[in-house]
This record gives structure tokens, C-alpha cells and sequence, in this order.
């Protein structure tokens, strides 16, 4: 490899000496390449408008996006076409309510359902109707106006069915530092 002498240039400023010392090859190239590289993908894309545009880019993306929803939604149709509205009994679907209960509805309805920002799950009287059905339609499509989100695209309808089961189990238990009835008595 040859040594380049640095070249001095006549510029002095407190002391500080400016070099005028050639770039580096690579870099000179990486440059030259670049230069090359813009020149084809203008005259490509936009001069003779061989490749997609944005507008074009745009509507592949968006298609494949929509193809992508319409699938998702015709599975979750089907998913919840034949959502069965029977209380299940089994202590091992209870007990997978009861882990649902716990991860997901505890903050609001508190720990044994005697609620908290929610209503009292355990008393006679109820916000939206008692029964397996009513306890459904509430958690699958919640209640928006009361801070109840839907947790139909969180939670599969047997997973639904299954805690909604477990909150019928809740019903008189009389938990300690119940929240006060709110609603209608059942009928």
C-alpha cells in the first residue's frame, strides 16, 4: 500500500491546520454507485413507469389487506353462528370460568363478585336480566355507556359460556363487603 503524504492546506485558524487529503476508494465508489442507482429507479419508476407507482402499491396492499379481513370475518361468523346459551354445570368448566373470572373480570366485579366499579354479581337484582342468556349477551357484547368492554374478540364462545356459568354460580353467596343491589329484583 502507498503512503499518501498529507497535503497542508495555506488555512490556519488558532492553531488548527485543514488537510486536503483525497477520499477513499470505496467511498469514491459507494458514491459513483449510488448516483447509478438513482438514475435507474427514476427512469424504472418514473420516467418509464415499469414498476408499480404508489397508487398501485397502495391498492395491492389494501386488497390483500381486505382479502385478509374478509376471511377473518367469515371465520368469526361461523365461530359465533351456533353459540349455545346453556349454563354448564361440569366443576371443570366452573373451574375454567373461575380462571377466567379471575384474569379478566376481578378489577371491576372484585374478587368473589361482590363488585367494586361493577355491579354485585352475587345479589337478586340485576342491570340487564338474570339468566344464562342475559349473562351472555352482557359479556359478549358489554355494556360500552358503563365501561364494559365486548369480550367477543378477546374470548371464544365457550370460554364466554363457561365464565358466564361461573358467574351464575356467584348468585346469593353473600360475600363480605358486597356492593349495594343495584337493577331489578330477579323475577
Amino acid at each position: 500500500m502507498s503512503k499518501v503524504e498529507d497535503k497542508i492546506l495555506d488555512h490556519n485558524y488558532d492553531g488548527i491546520l485543514e488537510y486536503d487529503n483525497p477520499l477513499p476508494r470505496w467511498w469514491v465508489w459507494l458514491f459513483l454507485i449510488t448516483i447509478v442507482w438513482g438514475v435507474l429507479y427514476m427512469f424504472y419508476y418514473h420516467l418509464a413507469a415499469m414498476g408499480p407507482g404508489q397508487e398501485q402499491e397502495y391498492a395491492s396492499e389494501f386488497k390483500m389487506s381486505t382479502e385478509e379481513y374478509e376471511k377473518i370475518a367469515v371465520k368469526m361468523n361461523q365461530m359465533w353462528a351456533n353459540v349455545k346459551y346453556e349454563a354448564m354445570t361440569n366443576p371443570e368448566d366452573l373451574t375454567s370460568g373461575a380462571q377466567i373470572f379471575k384474569t379478566n373480570c376481578v378489577s371491576c366485579h372484585g374478587a368473589a363478585g361482590e363488585g367494586g366499579i361493577g355491579p354485585n354479581l352475587t345479589d337478586n337484582y340485576f342491570l340487564h336480566g338474570n339468566g344464562i342468556e342475559n349473562t351472555m349477551k352482557v359479556i359478549i357484547n358489554g355494556v360500552p355507556e358503563k365501561g364494559m368492554i365486548s369480550w367477543k374478540p378477546l374470548l371464544k364462545p365457550e370460554e364466554i359460556q363457561k365464565v358466564a356459568s361461573y358467574v351464575l354460580s356467584l348468585y346469593g353467596t353473600n360475600p363480605a363487603n358486597a356492593k349495594a343491589p343495584q337493577g331489578n329484583p330477579a323475577e
